[in-house]
């Protein structure tokens, strides 16, 4: 009896979780399609490591229904970490988010008018500035303490909401998202 209580607790835990989601249109244009091909840019993607060995991946991609032949851009941000470390054996997750094409121009302005221009420029002593930028399915953060900088990616479907991608090494790579996000701009247009 406890046991099938603790079950159905469980199912209801993710049942809400799973309400609780929000789908960017790139995200609802998978769910809805029967056979889907994704044509992910490998030369367009913009990688960021962290020093633990972590990673996540800006990808330029083009999301294709084969049954109906309809077409969509999205950004899949693709990141990997580490969930659990025991001795000398590490388990990592890899997860996958996308942002809708109707994100883009706006995401690029965040970062061509807030985080780029403010890539040298400190705080401040004992002062901290954050920038926020929120996607349907992520939230991207660039934090200056005092001197120091975070490039932060965060995943809001995760099924590890206490694990995120963060960076302080390769803040100066952020030029390399613009870049992959003003390459769907330009297939937009065509």
């Amino acid at each position: 009896m406890k046991s099938n209580l603790t079950f159905f607790m469980l199912l209801a835990a993710l049942y809400t979780s799973a309400q609780d989601k929000t789908l960017s249109t790139a995200s609802q244009f998978i769910n809805r399609s029967s056979y889907v091909q994704i044509n992910m840019d490998e030369n367009e993607k913009a990688t960021f490591k962290s020093g633990l060995g972590e990673t996540v991946s800006f990808y330029p991609s083009e999301i294709i229904d084969l049954k109906l032949n309809t077409t969509m851009l999205g950004l899949q941000v693709e990141s990997t970490y580490i969930t659990e470390t025991q001795g000398m054996t590490t388990t990592t997750a890899k997860e996958t988010a996308w942002v809708g094409v109707e994100e883009i121009d706006d995401l690029v302005i965040w970062f061509e008018k807030y985080v780029i221009p403010n890539l040298d420029v400190a705080a401040g002593k004992k002062k901290t500035v954050k920038y926020i930028f929120n996607c349907e399915e992520l939230t991207l953060k660039f934090e200056v303490y005092d001197s120091r900088q975070v490039f932060s990616v965060i995943l809001n479907n995760s099924f590890f909401p206490d694990k995120y991608f963060w960076t302080e090494a390769k803040v100066k790579d952020i030029p390399k998202v613009v870049s992959a996000l003003r390459y769907l701009q330009g297939k937009r247009k065509l």
